[in-house]
């Protein structure tokens, strides 16, 4: 589904505001502070409930209501028929979801509906921040994948997590307290390790088409990776022999370190603990690599994602804050030129007009422009 119009009330300093005739390229504008980006963090918030600046409710919600809400017409990519997909949330953490009129009861119900992904200036940390950037990364596209059923497998997989954890910090390792919660983490944690790696494979193999295809036009790059041998591998978090070990040997690793992990007081081996890593020449990719090249690579992996989930019959938002901070014109183009080809529709921020030009986004590209003024979106 792709947005056709956007209504947005008391989400920070926007106290009302709608976006319509919405197309498959949308570039907003304007000044610093004059709400950009909040435009871009209300549709996350539709997807995901959440903003990508910050988990607490009542940093979003403006100062003089006690809720926010965002409200959007959706519609198939090519088709006319339209869903409407809503969020209330108030300083009280109270949350209401609305999806064609009808309550959703959990946030498993909106895998799938609207998902959105995001390039801002902290997804360079995925190459230089902490192993939770990067889980959150992977598991954003197998979450969506509804039928795969992954938020109902890690729900289970923390809650089992959690009590084996009270229970080591306790100094109670006996079998009988710790083999239920050994045997529910098990399988759980086999299941959600054999969907990322399957996703995280796909999701390898777009990387590299993608990569060879902005470095036809930024050249400089494409010799300097080559040379350095760039890859990236994941790490299930336990020793699962490149996925052919599963539930029964997850078991057998955590009962063989019972004794260690109560020593430390938490489990160490597991899903929870997964990576990927990112190398060249067999070191960290961040240690050698330039602010430029990281930028690419990351931007790379964000569409080898979207891709992904075009080809797995799912329709992405993508979002782009702030691109012409981070990457120079050159890399804008290659980038901009590439998402044209793919079917997704894009929502991108600049502080000038100029800084994002129609003329990336193809011959039949429809692009949308807003200019964000006074607390107010006009177009």
């Amino acid at each position: 589904m792709h947005l056709k119009e956007l209504h947005i009330h008391a989400f920070r300093n926007l106290q009302q505001c709608s976006l319509r005739d919405l197309g498959q390229f949308n570039f907003i504008h304007g000044r610093n502070g004059s709400g950009k980006t909040s435009v871009l963090e209300a549709i996350h918030m539709l997807s995901l409930t959440r903003s990508f600046r910050s988990r607490q409710v009542a940093s979003v919600v403006n100062f003089d209501a006690p809720a926010l809400m965002v409200r959007a017409q959706l519609a198939e990519a090519a088709g006319q028929d339209t869903r409407s997909l809503g969020i209330q949330r108030g300083r009280d953490k109270s949350l209401l979801l609305k999806y064609d009129g009808e309550r959703l009861r959990s946030f498993n119900d909106l895998a799938g509906l609207l998902p959105v992904q995001l390039i801002n200036p902290d997804s360079f940390l995925l190459f230089e921040g902490g192993p939770a950037e990067r889980r959150q990364f992977l598991d954003w596209s197998v979450f969506h994948v509804k039928h795969l059923g992954f938020y109902g497998e890690w729900t289970r997989y923390r809650k089992a997590l959690k009590q084996r954890n009270t229970l080591l910090r306790r100094g109670k390792l006996a079998d009988a307290l710790l083999s239920p919660w050994e045997g529910e983490i098990a399988q759980t944690g086999a299941k959600i390790t054999a969907m990322r790696r399957a996703q995280f494979e796909r999701i390898a193999d777009g990387f590299a088409d993608i990569v060879k295809q902005i470095q036809r036009d930024i050249g400089a790059d494409a010799a300097a990776l080559s040379q350095q041998h760039f890859t990236m591998r994941f790490h299930s978090g336990w020793d699962d022999a490149e996925g052919e070990l599963g539930a029964d040997a997850l078991r057998a690793a955590l009962v063989g370190s019972r004794e260690q992990d109560g020593r430390q007081g938490f489990t160490r081996l597991g899903p929870h603990r997964a990576d990927i890593r990112f190398l060249c020449g067999g070191v960290n990719a961040s240690d050698v690599l330039s602010r430029g090249q990281i930028k690419t690579l990351v931007c790379a992996l964000k569409l080898a994602q979207c891709r992904l989930m075009r080809e797995q019959g799912l329709d992405v938002v993508l979002l782009v804050d702030d691109l012409p901070a981070e990457l120079d014109r050159e890399r804008r183009r290659a980038l901009f030129s590439l998402i044209s080809t793919m079917g997704i529709q894009l929502f991108a921020t600049s502080i000038a007009e100029d800084d994002l030009d129609d003329s990336w986004c193809g011959a039949s590209g429809c692009v949308t422009r807003f200019h964000v003024e006074h607390l107010a979106v006009g177009g």
